[in-house]
């Protein structure tokens, strides 16, 4: 009887231990986050948040808008005088790898077999893992032609100097060569595009660039090899154009049904970055260069009606812009662009230079990362600039701003012949608000030839002389890059490595800081700007 007792009293101790090693179990889980994030969720959250940062206001409007003269400020212009924030360029670097993270836990979730199932119900697996591959080409296509060589992911190769995101292994990973970014880039698209079934949907939900069409990522993937392969071709024209020729094979964009534009809602909360910029702040008008190019007084194109889409009138305000309640205007005089990098902008009457249109500042402005027009200007460029791929890309780019039929049709019937010059300059046209892209174009090509360069001197229209107080009123300006060391006579050729990798990671940044030309500075080229 008393062995009895005992066995029962160990049974009860047993018991509550166990209970309360059960508890303590249930204590370390957070009920409010799943253990397994939707792959969905990751997605829309992902491309979200690369255009929000790559976009907005200060690493688009107070960098390459500016610097490729779409847009200039309206109280002062360091930025547009090549002074760009450090902010800026830790912005890019940092938030690039941030979402590549989870571009990477995507990839992770779709090929690891304990949850490939559970990711399954968001989309077939194969093509999640292709979208993702495809975001991280996109984005570290921009990264690497913003600074050179950069710590680089890549899902589908054994390059042991790709160690990026690699945080098991390091915390200070090498930067790898450009060349080899490039390359493998060109190869994680071809693969991507390769790996898609068009027959399954790529995300059920959370896919606001293409709502999981599979069909258009692929698009998507090949037109993305013309756009990086085209930037080749001063050092490699073969690699160029092979790779080229395989992706127009594969399937390219074939109508601005196919564009690539990241989504935003009519909410603030949700609303485009632009839209977001402009809810306290009024610091950005089209620029002079930019509006002068569009009404035919440089260029070699005569007016283009592609202003009216893309610009408002001297007299539209920001509120009747953000109300689209503003009266349009089809006379070419009511358009003029802020002065770029004029000293005394600020002092400017806000009634004599155009703001862009509501078609673009609004909330629900789609964001376009690429589109159709800019895939028939490469092509035009790899078949010796053809005239059919440069009036079909002209046409694509009116079409999509919403330039009337007959309006479109008298301009291209009236296109100079394509050359060089006229094919690369329509491009820049058709790449408003794509400035990232127009950046590097213009420093592998040196067009548009209509920009402002420093040393230039700028004639202001009489409006805008009027228009000043009478201590600030002048006929003309010189275009003065800020105080740099050294000067620049031209648009920088790359940004500095953030300051802060000087400390995170100073050897392998003093590494690829070393193999610049001039070292750590914008007057460094990247190895693929021979112009």
């Amino acid at each position: 009887m008393k062995n009895k007792f005992k066995i029962l009293i160990a049974l009860a101790l047993f018991t509550g231990l166990y209970s309360c090693d059960k508890g303590l179990e249930d204590l370390n889980e957070n009920p409010n986050q799943p253990e397994v994030v939707p792959t969905s969720n990751i997605f829309a959250y992902s491309t979200k948040r690369f255009t929000d940062f790559s976009r907005d206001a200060f690493n688009s409007g107070r960098l390459t808008l500016p610097w490729l003269q779409y847009w200039g400020q309206t109280a002062y212009a360091d930025e547009d005088r090549f002074l760009y924030r450090e902010t800026s360029a830790q912005s890019l670097y940092d938030n690039t790898y941030l979402v590549a993270v989870n571009l990477k836990s995507i990839i992770d979730q779709n090929s690891n077999e304990e949850t490939k199932d559970i990711a399954a119900a968001y989309g077939n697996n194969n093509n999640q893992i292709a979208a993702s591959r495809i975001m991280l080409s996109y984005m570290f296509y921009e990264l690497t032609n913003f600074f050179g060589d950069v710590p680089y992911y890549s899902y589908g190769s054994d390059n042991e100097t790709f160690q990026a995101l690699d945080v098991n292994n390091t915390s200070t990973p090498v930067f790898a060569a450009q060349e080899d970014i490039y390359d493998d880039i060109l190869k994680e698209l071809r693969e991507s595009s390769d790996m898609i079934n068009t027959n399954e949907p790529v995300f059920t939900s959370g896919d606001n660039i293409f709502n999981g069409d599979a069909v258009k990522w692929k698009k998507f993937a090949n037109s993305l090899i013309l756009r990086v392969a085209n930037n080749l071709r001063g050092v490699d024209p073969g690699k160029a154009n092979a790779a080229i020729d395989a992706a127009i094979a594969a399937g390219v964009m074939e109508s601005n049904d196919d564009n690539a534009a990241q989504a935003y809602d009519s909410a603030d909360a949700n609303a485009s970055p632009f839209w977001a910029a402009f809810i306290a702040r009024t610091d950005f008008a089209v620029a002079a260069p930019f509006v002068n190019l569009l009404k035919g007084e440089t260029g070699n194109f005569g007016p283009d009606p592609r202003l009216f889409q893309m610009a408002a009138p001297i007299d539209a305000s920001i509120g009747d812009i953000k109300s689209d309640t503003y009266e349009k205007s089809t006379d070419y005089d009511d358009y003029l662009g802020i002065p770029y990098a004029f000293r005394n902008t600020n002092f400017l009457d806000r009634t004599t230079y155009s703001f862009m249109s509501s078609n673009i500042l609004k909330p629900d402005y789609k964001e376009v990362l690429m589109e159709y027009a800019e895939v028939q200007f490469i092509i035009s460029e790899r078949n010796g600039f053809s005239q059919e791929n440069y009036e079909n890309g002209v046409r694509a780019s009116m079409e999509r701003w919403g330039v009337p039929s007959d309006e479109i049709d008298t301009f291209v019937n009236n296109l100079p012949p394509a050359t060089q010059e006229n094919v690369l300059n329509q491009k820049y046209i058709a790449l408003y608000m794509q400035p990232h892209q127009a950046y590097a174009d213009y420093r592998r090509t040196g067009f548009p030839n209509t920009l402002v360069m420093p040393g230039d001197e700028v004639f202001l229209p009489a409006a805008q002389v009027n228009g000043l107080p009478p201590e600030n009123r002048v006929p003309s300006y010189t275009f003065e890059a800020g105080p740099v060391n050294p000067s620049v006579t031209e648009i920088p050729f790359r940004l500095r490595y953030p300051q802060i990798l000087q400390t995170l990671n100073g050897t392998n940044r003093n590494a690829a800081a070393a193999k610049l030309s001039e070292g750590d500075l914008i007057t460094s080229k990247l190895f693929w700007d021979v112009n």
